[in-house]
């Protein structure tokens, strides 16, 4: 939305700032008109609201929308013992501007555990790991890495504001998160996912269950904060551990949960290989891809296990992609659900490749992402923007049509020499824009059209397959 429909994800924002407690917790979720809803311990849904507000700023540099004045809501604290509570909360008179929103979220993420890490509490993404954190002291290790990324992002906004003093506790924060992070979380060959409430580790190697776990090795990726040779290890474990090429799956979690104690929650009461227990979980599913096109720009193209990195995040895609599960000659009858929807899990063990859940995820978000982003590249700014792309090697060509502000912008990627490039772009009247080149695109004239040359060597691997045409459009 940030770029497509940024006015959608404005009102978002302010909405979801809304639904804020004055304390800087917020309801996990909520029924519209009356707003009844749930209060729990869970420690992630707060701090979606400073990242999309990130998200929004960086692609339209509307600064005003931080200075937008939002009621809190008020209402009963959880009870002692209790993991939520459910209820109509009133709207409060106390008001704050949608920055001061998004900075409460961070200031109430600070405290950390035994271990140096954030407390997971009733939860974080995975809310069926309910019990790891039950009692106030279990860590988690994948909300350290997203609050570092969060606080690297949203740390200058505080700064360029006035609140240095603000800015410099999360940073150093942050500083004692990737510490532990890259110590105490680190088993030897991947992340560990948590530490319980009694300090006992979750995803190790000498588990019988949970043995790793995706979120905690892709976002060592996404977040920066793990050295370069970590980030290679966990996304090897993952490779090796987690993706099943046959069944086409990207798993949440292995081996499935069935019989652990201390039990992390109600996650373990699904089947072995249904939803978080083990199954595909889209939205998980496409931060691993993401973080492994990430590992492919920024590192060696080919991995230390010989794949080739582009490959692999094109393959991950597919396996996400609810239009090419449904055509596969071998998934297609299994997967069973419609091939224009994402849905939010699909099944591994016993009904491997079965489709799950589907017209709810927020994945689809998450995925369209990352074909436009991590695949074909596209980074967009409020003033300029630019292409790092990963295409696979079989691709020689793709084309993405951008439409915002009424132009039309048209953008070729293609495998060519310079000399090759320089022709294609004379036949269609075209500029070349090289990889990594920021193009500002405000005062381009309608119909602007650039050629992406890219580098033909990973072309000449395999055969060309076919080309992908995208369209952005508000």
């Amino acid at each position: 939305l940030s770029w497509a429909e940024p006015g959608l994800l404005r009102r978002q924002i302010v909405l979801c700032a809304s639904r804020q407690f004055a304390q800087g917790d917020v309801q996990h979720w909520w029924h519209a008109p009356q707003g009844a809803g749930v209060r729990t311990h869970i420690s992630d849904d707060l701090l979606w609201l400073p990242h999309a507000c990130v998200r929004y700023l960086l692609a339209t540099g509307d600064m005003a929308l931080l200075d937008e004045a939002v009621p809190f809501i008020e209402g009963d604290e959880i009870p002692a013992g209790a993991e939520d509570a459910y209820y109509v909360p009133r709207v409060s008179t106390q008001t704050a501007s949608v920055y001061e929103h998004a900075a409460l979220t961070i200031d109430r993420r600070l405290r950390v555990g035994v271990h140096g890490l954030p407390l997971m509490g009733s939860g974080d993404w995975n809310d069926g790991m309910n019990r790891v954190g039950a009692q106030g002291r279990g860590e988690s290790v994948w909300l350290g890495w997203f609050l570092c990324h969060l606080v690297r992002d949203f740390a200058p906004l505080a700064r360029s504001r006035g609140e240095a003093a603000r800015a410099g506790q999360w940073e150093a924060a942050a500083a004692g998160w990737k510490s532990a992070l890259n110590t105490t979380a680190w088993d030897g060959e991947w992340f560990k996912r948590a530490f319980f409430d009694d300090g006992q580790a979750l995803g190790t190697r000498t588990a019988a269950e949970g043995r790793i776990d995706l979120i905690a090795q892709a976002w060592s990726v996404l977040s920066g904060a793990a050295p370069a040779e970590l980030q290679e290890q966990a996304l090897a474990a993952v490779r090796r551990h987690l993706v099943d090429d046959e069944a086409g799956l990207v798993r949440l979690l292995h081996p499935p949960f069935a019989q652990a104690r201390p039990s992390p929650g109600y996650v373990q009461a699904y089947p072995a290989g249904v939803r978080e227990n083990g199954g595909q979980y889209a939205h998980a599913g496409v931060w691993a891809l993401m973080a492994q096109a990430q590992a492919a720009v920024h590192g060696p193209s080919t991995q230390a296990d010989g794949m080739d990195g582009a490959d692999l995040a094109y393959r991950w895609f597919t396996y996400l992609s609810p239009a090419h599960r449904a055509c596969h000659p071998a998934w297609g009858a299994a997967y069973g659900l419609e091939p224009y929807v994402v849905a939010g899990d699909v099944h591994a063990g016993a009904h491997a490749g079965r489709g799950g859940w589907s017209w709810y995820t927020g994945a689809a978000g998450w995925l369209h992402r990352a074909a436009v982003e991590s695949i074909l590249g596209l980074r967009q700014g409020a003033e300029t923007l630019s292409f790092q792309p990963c295409l696979p090697p079989h691709w020689d060509r793709a084309e993405l049509t951008l439409r915002r502000d009424g132009r039309v912008m048209r953008f070729i990627l293609l495998r060519a020499d310079t000399q090759q490039a320089r022709r294609a772009a004379g036949s269609l009247d075209a500029a070349l824009l090289h990889p990594g080149q920021p193009l500002r695109w405000h005062g381009l004239a309608d119909g602007s059209t650039f050629v992406v040359p890219l580098p033909l060597a990973a072309a000449q691997a395999q055969p060309a397959g076919p080309d992908m045409t995208v369209a952005v459009q508000p």
